[in-house]
């Protein structure tokens, strides 16, 4: 890429980038391939993208249209320049609920327009298992349509018009009620209408899902409709801008009958026994997808509805049911068929199972080892009365390769996401994969159906469209593509083979060579969502590299030696990778493929500081229990020294802390004093014996009404509290930091403290140990074993959050505590590290045991502060960008509500950025006893 190029491209005003850090970034998608780009434009309207295109082309660069990137077959990936269509373009206008229409930009994520329309009663009909990612864009270019096509068909059936930015530039919208295009248009028809028979024999009727390659078979029923060409295209003919869609009135009912079986051939042939129930959707999951949600707390209250853990099955039949539901529920469970049967109607709990289903493609690519269920055939449909016979034909080409496969998706449209397991670091499995691939493309041939149903062609099946096409369609397509893109600028290479894509060629270097990873990440983008935990720093910005997909990649790069610089470990992209992660552990409950990035951050920090040395703010850092110490000394003296304006300019300028960042003040009387003196005046009777409360760094120094007021919480409930004497900092503010060999020392010590008869008190190994702090508790609960210090699971076993024992009590003994009647509104912001080890549901339940509480735990994320991060004169701003979804929902709470936040980190944060003054759940309850 030269330097003329690269400035003709910027000077067309778009975003365009062309460093390393942005290339690695879009080499990839959710498929297993990879290729590296020579950038990535970000347009912001149709004319950026038609300048950035036409610059281009002028260059003699391909044009790959992207959205959100969660392409499985390679169509969101190439050598050319990556025009991303999801950071700018997510307006959605135009509503006519009279019409039933509405207007979206090609990057309006799936679930985004859902909440746009769910208060008018109106939803998108197709519904894919993406859609908390999903663009509209991708869907159209993919022609998806997910598990309900039984109802709404496929995307294209739900089309009014498009926006297009054609090769040349031109910006033009086409759909039966434009007559635009008319050239292109009329030479469609001609090669359509003379290929009718052909399409007939090749494609008879009764496939519900798409057919591969461009909606030649729609165009022949709906000659003036351009968009069922291009519905389906895959980003090879032109760049989808917006679109005009249909809308469907949302169902007035739903209900699901769960059936469970002893083998997956049982529940195909079951799929074909249900089809004349009318069934919305019916849905097949079995055990390799099920055995992956064990031990996910995301997925545990789905197990347990499910009860998978006493009632263990090979294979479930999800049936869903719209109108008539509780008559055609009575219907399915009269047929008696499988294992058991169980019947739901309750929205929450539905929910819980299609969480499990959507989950289905990252939850596979999780499963630890080498051997991965790959995705290469797991876009084949077929005739949902062929499915049987269609199973039993997989299984055959399965069995002599020695092959155990995943079959899920969607039965009633007779299409199962088939993934082989295979290990691509193996030369023998590769081989598999290329015989796999081959036997699967004639055996769908063989059943008339289609190899890209859903997800593309793209690399994966451009080689197999001569066979699964015939010379004639395919020369058909050809014309067509020639017709809208002369010069071959966009997405070459996919669907028409030139010699430069083969299935088993681009392969992720991860793939293929033996390079030990740390992390399971199989780029299918969940992190992209807009739901508010994971990943915060991406729903701030919108910046791939901000996502926990985005940092994976670059921290893969790093290892595979891609980026700048003789050491990766110090490398500007791996920087910009870690610096900016918040170590929330957002993404350890909710990614799938149990990526943990907080202990990725950690470690690879660890590794620079091994090499390099600790830098004199991350030590500074990783001792803030020690500067409580001292600060609590001389606390009239040190507290104006930290308001001090020209002091804070010059930490600023020394330390990077920034001025803008109030910084928290030192008690005069520290809370383990005031314990010590409480404890020699409490003579009261404990009759349920001891507890240890965590005292942590802020509680003892900062802030030790907390203290005070859990000390009260407990002793009421007739707890002897005992402090650790002789307790370290737990070492979270030095984990964070990557000093893990502070953090193991901090850790040893306070281990060997808590099993050491000299600990408390307690002089037990079994007394409970109780957290005010979430970050602290986190710290006991799961990185001490990640540490591998020794006897850490034993003293986890022992560790409550205080929230957690308290509630837990009262969940056994409602009147052990007595709180006065006063009518009054609490918010709950739960801390980020509680949500990643438990839900924070009880944390309502907890606070409306006071009588006349209405209480909600907020849907927040991370608030931004994240220790340290927020107090860093680089990372304020972004700090700031983070919490503004929590303020928001803070500032919008009626008057006179009470803020709850456990964390400090997040108390912090609330009140630097608003007029209120949160309070800790301990505080709430002491204040509330009688």
């Amino acid at each position: 890429m030269t330097s003329t190029r690269e400035r003709k491209l910027k000077q067309t005003g778009c975003d365009v980038r062309f460093d390393n850090l942005t290339r690695q970034l879009y080499a990839t998608d959710a498929s297993i391939y990879q290729i590296e780009p020579v950038g990535a434009a970000f347009p912001k309207s149709a004319q950026q993208a038609s300048a950035v295109i036409c610059a281009a082309a002028d260059a003699a660069l391909s044009v790959i249209p992207r959205g959100a990137g969660t392409s499985l077959s390679g169509g969101a990936i190439g050598d050319g320049l990556i025009v991303d269509f999801s950071r700018y373009n997510r307006q959605i206008a135009d509503l006519n609920l009279e019409k039933r229409s509405v207007r979206v930009g090609a990057g309006v994520v799936l679930d985004q327009l859902t909440d746009f329309l769910r208060p008018h009663g109106f939803c998108f009909g197709p519904d894919v298992a993406t859609s908390a990612r999903a663009t509209l864009g991708g869907m159209i270019a993919n022609n998806s349509s997910g598990a309900r096509v039984p109802v709404y068909g496929t995307t294209a059936d739900h089309i009014v018009s498009l926006e297009i930015v054609m090769a040349d530039g031109r910006i033009e919208k086409i759909g039966p009620a434009h007559d635009t295009l008319g050239a292109e248009r009329n030479k469609i028809d001609n090669l359509v209408r003379a290929k009718g028979a052909e399409m007939a024999e090749r494609w008879p009727p009764g496939l519900l899902k798409r057919w591969p390659g461009y909606g030649i078979e729609r165009f022949l029923r709906a000659p003036n409709n351009l968009a069922d060409i291009l519905a389906g295209s895959e980003g090879t003919l032109a760049a989808i801008f917006s679109a005009e869609l249909k809308l469907s009135p949302l169902p007035r009912e739903k209900g699901l009958g769960l059936i469970f079986f002893a083998s997956v051939d049982e529940a195909m042939q079951a799929t074909v026994e249900l089809v004349d129930l009318k069934p919305a959707a019916i849905e097949h999951i079995d055990h390799p997808l099920l055995d992956q949600t064990k031990g996910q707390l995301l997925f545990q209250a789905a197990r347990d509805l499910l009860e998978l853990d006493t009632k263990p099955c090979e294979s479930i039949l999800i049936v869903e049911f719209y109108e008539d539901v509780a008559e055609r529920l009575s219907l399915l469970q009269a047929r008696k068929l499988g294992l058991r049967t169980k019947i739901l109607t309750d929205s929450a709990q539905m929910n819980l199972v299609w969480s499990v289903r959507k989950s289905g493609l990252s939850l596979l690519t999780g499963c630890i080892g080498p051997a991965k269920p790959v995705a290469f055939i797991e876009d084949a449909a077929v005739r949902p009365a062929q499915l049987p016979e269609y199973v039993r034909g997989l299984r055959s080409i399965m069995k002599p390769l020695g092959l155990q496969a995943s079959y899920y998706g969607h039965a009633a449209a007779g299409l199962l996401h088939v993934r082989p397991v295979l290990d691509l670091h193996s030369a023998a499995d590769l081989k598999k994969f290329r015989q796999v691939a081959d036997q699967t493309s004639a055996l769908v041939r063989q059943f008339k159906g289609s190899l890209s149903a859903e997800h593309g062609v793209g690399i994966a099946r451009t080689e197999y469209m001569r066979e699964q096409l015939g010379d004639d369609l395919l020369e058909v397509m050809r014309a067509i593509k020639k017709a809208f893109d002369p010069k071959n600028i966009f997405n070459p290479g996919k669907i028409f083979a030139d010699g430069r894509h083969k299935i088993d060629n681009h392969l992720r270097a991860n793939f293929t060579r033996p390079l030990e990873l740390p992390f399971q990440c199989n780029g299918c983008g969940g992190c992209r969502k807009d739901a508010p935990t994971m990943c915060p720093t991406f729903l701030a910005t919108g910046e791939e590299v901000m996502s926990t997909r985005g940092r994976a990649n670059i921290i893969r790069a790093a290892l595979e030696l891609r980026v700048n610089g003789h050491d990766p470990l110090r490398s500007a992209e791996l920087d910009a990778a870690l610096s900016n992660c918040l170590s929330c552990k957002g993404c350890t409950p909710e990614c799938p493929s149990n990526v943990n990035l907080a202990l990725l951050k950690a470690e690879l920090m660890y590794a620079r500081h091994r090499r390099g040395g600790v830098p004199l703010r991350e030590r500074i850092v990783s001792n803030v229990d020690l500067l409580g110490r001292i600060g609590c000394m001389i606390p009239s003296a040190i507290n104006p020294i930290l308001d001090f304006h020209p002091m804070r300019a010059v930490m600023e300028k020394t330390l990077g802390l920034s001025a803008k960042r109030s910084l928290p003040h030192y008690t005069s009387g520290r809370f383990d004093r005031w314990f010590a003196r409480h404890a020699q005046k409490n003579g009261a009777h404990h009759a349920r014996g001891k507890v240890i409360l965590w005292d942590d760094t802020f509680v003892r120094y900062h802030e030790p009404y907390i203290g005070m007021a859990a000390v009260k919480v407990l002793e009421a409930l007739g707890f002897e509290v005992t402090l650790a004497k002789n307790r370290r900092c737990c070492g979270r503010p030095a984990f964070s930091q990557g000093n893990l060999d502070a953090a193991a020392d901090l850790g040893r010590h306070n281990v060997d403290l808590m099993n050491s008869t000299n600990a408390s008190p307690a002089r037990t190994g079994s007394t409970p140990i109780l957290f005010l702090e979430p970050s602290c508790y986190s710290m006991f609960a799961e990185d001490y074993r990640e540490l591998k210090i020794d006897n850490a699971e034993n003293v986890a076993k022992r560790c409550f959050l205080f929230e957690k024992f308290v509630d837990d009590l009262l969940a056994q003994e409602p009147n052990a505590l007595r709180f006065e009647t006063r009518p009054a509104t609490v918010a709950i912001h739960a801390h980020c590290h509680a949500k990643s080890i438990m839900n924070p549901a009880f944390m309502r339940r907890l606070a409306e045991r006071l009588p006349g509480r209405k209480a909600t735990v907020l849907d927040t994320g991370c608030c931004g502060m994240a220790g340290a991060f927020g107090a860093l004169a680089e990372k304020y701003d972004l700090s700031v960008q983070v919490a503004a979804h929590l303020i928001d929902k803070i500032n919008n709470q009626p008057p006179g509500t009470e803020i709850i936040a456990s964390g400090t980190s997040c108390r912090h944060q609330i009140v630097d950025l608003t007029d209120l003054y949160p309070k800790h759940m301990a505080e709430l309850l002491a204040e509330a006893l009688v």
